[in-house]
């Protein structure tokens, strides 16, 4: 093990990469010092103490609904830290917040605020002249019917600080719109994802169409991209597997295998709502509806995209980590590499019914599948997965995969998710 000299504080949190992944390449060039909170699960808390005390990690825990931003500025002047870093999308606003008040690499206040409140990003992309969806903010359900009257059918309800399609619902004609809004906030207020308050954005909905000529691809696409300095790299636009309804995700394959034209299309798209927003420093994932106009943003998220570390490592070797890493504390990151083969994030979704998990694979069996780098199979036989809370609960396993062409990975894919089967759940 061996560092510079340099201190760094990350704050840890759920999403993005994990702490066995990050830690041993942060601690290769840093002293580190991690922010985390305990979530009052022993198995779960003790690894990650002996995981951090392995390493020879500073810590600090916090609890949830403490002042996060002041606790990062003590600990950070404390340490006389060089930086500050975090990967996950529940801690950005606190982490940058504090960077930013403590004069090192950050974003502005504006741009902060957008990280978190898709109500607000829309506002900056609208004002800056990127097209945007109809949209409105809702509070209540009084105000969801003045914003359907408004934005039009069909529509999008989302909360302005949600993850991973939680609460998120198509609406037409023929919706209850009352409701839904309860629907909706009863999922919000329960997930640990949602804001304080149950706020909504009501929004036209996109409209795709399948730039690929082909049904194992989805109508949508993501950019993955890092700003140092206000200046920003593409590193990789990732093709997605279709949603399953009502919005979950199954995952993605990068380097993408979309037309030039559309690639560049992405790119510069991408390099606009970053421009818009304010980003100066920071990773963004930003995700796009293809439409017969041209890509619009779905939203752009200020974080490494879920599976893209990994991805990234696979396909070209590179380490966003220490990319980030290097802009947290004022350093020119390392720059992309041409991709040396495709790799995938496969989250396979449970079918949106009433179902129980009959079969599932064993992690072995997954690992044999053509390509399989790691394989996490989440749920067993005689399981029942809450599809309604969105992807992350319906999604029945985590695989990476890597191959020398895309279609292996396709095909891998439709054998992970044929490897589970399923039966009905008497009413």
């Amino acid at each position: 093990m061996t560092t510079t000299g340099r201190k760094l504080i990350c704050v840890d949190g759920p999403g993005g990469p994990t702490p066995e992944w990050f830690i041993p390449r942060l601690r290769e060039g840093y002293d580190l010092t991690i922010l985390w909170a305990p979530v009052e699960d022993q198995l779960v808390d003790d690894h990650k103490r002996k995981l951090f005390a392995r390493w020879k990690c500073r810590q600090v825990t916090f609890k949830t609904g403490e002042d996060l931003t002041a606790l990062i500025k003590q600990n950070a002047l404390a340490e006389q830290s060089d930086g500050i870093l975090c990967f996950s999308e529940l801690r950005v606003i606190e982490t940058y917040t504090a960077a930013l008040e403590l004069g090192l690499p950050a974003n502005p206040l504006n741009a902060i605020h957008a990280m978190r409140d898709k109500y607000v990003q829309r506002e900056l992309l609208a004002a800056a002249g990127v097209p945007v969806p109809r949209f409105a903010r809702v509070q209540t359900g009084a105000e969801l019917e003045e914003a359907y009257r408004r934005v039009g059918a069909p529509a999008i309800l989302k909360p302005v600080t949600g993850a991973g399609s939680l609460a998120t619902y198509l609406i037409d004609d023929s919706t209850d719109l009352q409701n839904l809004w309860e629907l909706a906030c009863d999922a919000h207020d329960g997930d640990r994802r949602g804001g304080k308050t149950s706020t909504f954005i009501l929004e036209e909905r996109l409209i795709g169409v399948n730039k690929h000529s082909d049904d194992r691809y989805g109508d949508y696409a993501s950019v993955e991209s890092i700003t140092f300095d206000g200046r920003t790299e593409h590193l990789a636009v990732t093709d997605k597997l279709p949603l399953t309804p009502p919005f979950r995700e199954n995952g993605g394959i990068l380097p993408s295998v979309l037309p030039e034209a559309e690639i560049e299309a992405l790119h510069a798209a991408a390099t606009d709502a970053i421009r818009a927003l304010g980003l100066r420093n920071c990773a963004t994932h930003t995700e796009f509806k293809l439409t017969a106009d041209g890509p619009r943003i779905i939203e752009v998220n200020c974080r490494v995209g879920g599976g893209v570390t990994e991805q990234l490592f696979y396909a070209i070797e590179y380490d966003i980590v220490g990319a980030l890493a290097d802009i947290a504390v004022g350093r020119q990151p390392a720059a992309t590499k041409n991709p040396e083969r495709y790799a995938a994030i496969m989250l396979p979704q449970i079918p949106p019914a009433p179902l129980e998990i009959a079969h599932a694979p064993k992690n072995d069996q997954v690992l044999s599948l053509p390509g399989a780098m790691s394989a996490h199979i989440k749920y067993s036989a005689g399981d029942r997965p809450r599809w309604e809370e969105g992807t992350v609960a319906g999604t029945l396993a985590r695989v990476f995969a890597a191959a020398s062409d895309h279609e292996t990975l396709l095909g891998t894919f439709h054998r992970l998710e044929g490897s589970f089967s399923f039966t009905e759940i008497p009413a």
